[in-house]
């Protein structure tokens, strides 16, 4: 893959190509933006670009050197990414010493530093020391979702680059490359521009959640406070179901306001929003839209997830 095969970020590549075909590459990137929307990807094309042997500013996939980095061989292109849940110091002191030298072969030595923001904070000052004395020929991409975390002093000496999420049809594109044509049809309104994201989750669970939303809604109260139970026992599953249902009432909302034209997330359920939307009242739903965003709200904040699934089973589905 080369910068032309990625699928949206078309702004960040710009910058980067014109900066590559004009001699100007900077010492040192931060790419931000949120997880898995490709920040890493474009990262790789990067020092595909750099060192390919056919072309300039772009990567041509062919050569030596673009092939050797697409399998991760390539001597001059090295990753770091958190062991465990850090990057530590001696991460750090390793790469130090693998780049006092010359690159083996390449004309740019490539650093990628995935989960910058993650560095321990005897990690990130001696971090900093390469920042400070970059080595030459050498280019440094850190990737953060949490810039915020990073120490200034970090952040100050890159070039921040931003990128933002996808749209739902870039999304489902990407997706269409893993999953079959109607799971990313069905799991690109989940995505909120993250595919990577879709990707980790539990799809059928999604899909099965989806397709008995309707069901669940209009549940006794027994059978709303089994599936709470049910749904706490795995996070992952719960704040799912929590999302469905945001996108849920958004997707009644933007139907009884704007009709036919609206834009809705759930486009595989087009049939039940029209259906529920027409005994349905917005102002109802945006009480019960805004419900759901304070119970998510309170689960991130780590609130108890059985209650919040509860509250929102319980005090949601009328009209």
């Amino acid at each position: 893959m080369a910068f032309k095969d990625v699928v949206g970020h078309r702004r960040p590549i710009q910058i980067l190509q014109k900066e590559i075909k004009g001699g100007r590459v900077h010492h040192a990137y931060l790419f931000t933006g949120m997880e898995g929307i490709g920040k890493r990807l474009v990262a790789l094309n990067m020092a595909k670009a750099l060192n390919c042997i056919n072309q300039e500013g772009e990567a041509c996939d062919h050569c030596n050197s673009c092939v050797r980095m697409d399998k991760g061989l390539h001597p001059d292109l090295i990753m770091i990414a958190p062991e465990g849940e850090t990057i530590k110091i001696q991460q750090v002191r390793d790469l130090q010493r693998e780049v006092a030298f010359k690159p083996y072969e390449a004309r740019c030595r490539v650093i990628i530093v995935d989960g910058a923001e993650r560095m321990t904070r005897e990690a990130a000052n001696a971090f900093l020391k390469t920042l400070e004395e970059p080595p030459p020929w050498t280019t440094i991409i850190l990737l953060a979702t949490n810039v915020e975390a990073l120490p200034p002093t970090i952040s100050s000496r890159c070039q921040r680059i931003r990128f933002n999420p996808l749209h739902q049809e870039e999304v489902r594109q990407i997706l269409a490359h893993h999953l079959s044509e109607n799971d990313a049809y069905v799991l690109a309104s989940l995505a909120g521009g993250s595919p990577g994201r879709i990707l980790r989750i539990d799809r059928e669970e999604v899909i099965r959640i989806k397709k008995e939303l309707k069901t669940l809604l209009s549940a006794s109260v027994g059978q709303k406070m089994k599936l709470a139970q049910e749904l706490a026992q795995e996070e992952g599953r719960g704040k799912i179901f929590l999302e469905i249902l945001q996108s849920w009432f958004r997707d009644l909302i933007v139907y009884l306001e704007m009709g036919e034209e609206g834009p809705l997330l759930n486009s595989d359920l087009t049939d039940e929003v029209k259906k529920s939307a027409s005994y349905l009242k917005t102002e109802k739903l945006l009480q019960d839209f805004w419900a759901v965003v304070r119970i998510q709200r309170g689960v991130e904040a780590h609130g108890n997830l059985q209650l919040s699934l509860e509250s929102a089973l319980l005090g949601l589905g009328g009209s």
